[in-house]
């Protein structure tokens, strides 16, 4: 009885040992170059207005964006293009040291009428996402107020054709919580029915802004992957999420031509630079 016991304790402790050596290899990375992934923190404003009374969750002041970026400039950030995120991604042609996303969703007017100056003065580049209807409204209204007007069609043309702004896609239709969460899926539809829309209204922001965008932001964040496919054969490559958190992007090629998810901080007004930089890990 003894020699058993003595068995069955040693059998014991190898399997323990096994164990061990088992959950430390998968908590390991699993290359030196997956280890070294690149910080990239993206940074999500929307509207920017010269009055401060309406300051709030989703509108902050030429004033503040201008702080927010001297903030990143004095700390040696760089604003980086989706091509430069992509090429990293894909190639492997470096980031610079210290990168940073810098993104505006809905396609309001005021980017262009005050944040375009501010990120030429500051040398810095971003992303606009423009909900396509939002810009068929704004058309045919036709009062380019920046106080609530959107980008139409010939104003995403010239930002689109600087060195500052790539146009991004917010949806056509799809910027809203009636009927729909966004761009998600809806609890019950047939994942045919919820491609077809998706898809649909996929097709008819492309048919306004045309093809070869890599950006897509999905509104609220509401995501549902079974459209994923549907981005990518429509050249998208870039996947924006309301989650607040940071991204790690890697060259070792396990993304090459995949879709490349990234989380985005969202920019109140209603804090100063330094606390919202350094909740974004920016410092």
């Amino acid at each position: 009885m003894r020699l058993w016991a003595f068995l069955l304790s040693v059998i014991l402790i190898i399997g323990a040992f096994l164990i061990s050596c088992t959950l430390k290899k998968k908590a390991e990375p699993a290359s030196a170059d997956m280890a070294a992934g690149v910080s990239l923190p993206a940074l999500m404003y929307h509207s920017v207005l010269k009055n401060p009374s309406r300051t709030g969750e989703y509108v902050i002041t030429p004033a503040l964006l201008e702080n927010d970026l001297k903030y990143l400039r004095d700390k040696g950030y760089t604003a980086v293009s989706p091509d430069e995120i992509l090429a990293f991604t894909d190639e492997g042609v470096p980031l610079p040291e210290k990168p940073v996303f810098i993104t505006f969703d809905d396609g309001h007017l005021n980017n262009m009428t005050y944040a375009l100056p501010l990120l030429e003065k500051y040398h810095m580049k971003a992303v606009v996402n423009i909900t396509g209807a939002f810009t068929v409204q704004s058309e045919r209204e036709n009062d380019p107020n920046p106080a609530y007007a959107y980008l139409t069609r010939e104003n995403a043309a010239e930002l689109s054709s600087g060195d500052v702004f790539s146009i991004g896609c917010h949806t056509y239709n799809m910027h809203s919580l009636n009927g729909r969460r966004g761009a998600a899926r809806n609890s019950g539809e047939s994942e045919e029915d919820y491609l077809r829309a998706f898809g649909e209204d996929t097709d008819k922001w492309l048919n306004i802004f045309g093809s070869g965008h890599t950006v897509y932001a999905y509104p609220y964040g509401a995501m549902s992957r079974e459209g994923f496919d549907v981005l990518k054969d429509r050249g998208f490559r870039l996947i924006l999420t309301c989650r607040e958190t940071g991204n790690l992007v890697y060259s070792d090629g396990s993304m090459k031509d995949e879709l490349v998810i990234l989380d985005r901080y969202n920019r109140t007004g209603l804090v100063q630079t330094d606390e919202f930089m350094s909740a974004c890990g920016i410092k």
